[in-house]
């Protein structure tokens, strides 16, 4: 799969969003302590599929009508993740080998200084994808990346993300 992108990726994003903005977040400490281990800079809330139903449905429905995933079937898990400048020092290139694809839905407002930046292996930036509201990217989960450029100082004007992880089932 090569890289994918979607504009407007929600219809409804105005409607979502104050909803996606009451979901509590956790720091990694916390998060670890209360769900699985897993190491990332920010803040990042429950496992959503887990806990979100109505959320996790809209999402599926959305993604089913992308040519990317048509007649495909998945295992979907799905967190919403906080990045604010205190962390672009923290992150670092990084696969997610778990899963077969990643993908990100930009949520607040424009940065053009934020994104994602996509490598080869020889860690050599092979894609820029600015940080633009509602737009979804869609990667192999295999392809080295990187978040840079984080903003804000709250969930309302920060890098909010929805962090998608697909596995294929067969």
């Amino acid at each position: 799969m090569q890289l994918y992108q979607k504009e407007n990726f929600f219809t409804n994003l105005d409607y979502i969003l104050p909803e996606l903005y009451k979901i509590k977040l956790y720091n990694k400490d916390e998060f670890n302590k209360k769900f699985d281990q897993q190491q990332w800079p920010g803040l990042r809330s429950e496992p959503l599929t887990n806990y979100h139903p109505i959320l996790t449905s809209h999402i599926l429905d959305n993604l089913k009508h992308l040519p990317i995933f048509k007649n495909m079937k998945f295992k979907l898990n799905m967190y919403l993740h906080l990045r604010l400048p205190e962390d672009d020092a923290k992150d670092w290139i990084h696969k997610d080998t778990n899963d077969d694809y990643a993908a990100l839905i930009y949520l607040n407002e424009t940065n053009l200084s934020s994104g994602t930046l996509i490598y080869d292996d020889s860690k050599n930036i092979v894609n820029d994808i600015k940080y633009v509201k509602n737009r979804l990217i869609c990667y192999s989960a295999n392809y080295n990346h990187k978040g840079y450029g984080y903003f804000g100082d709250s969930v309302k004007n920060g890098r909010l993300t929805l962090n998608l992880f697909m596995k294929e089932v067969k």
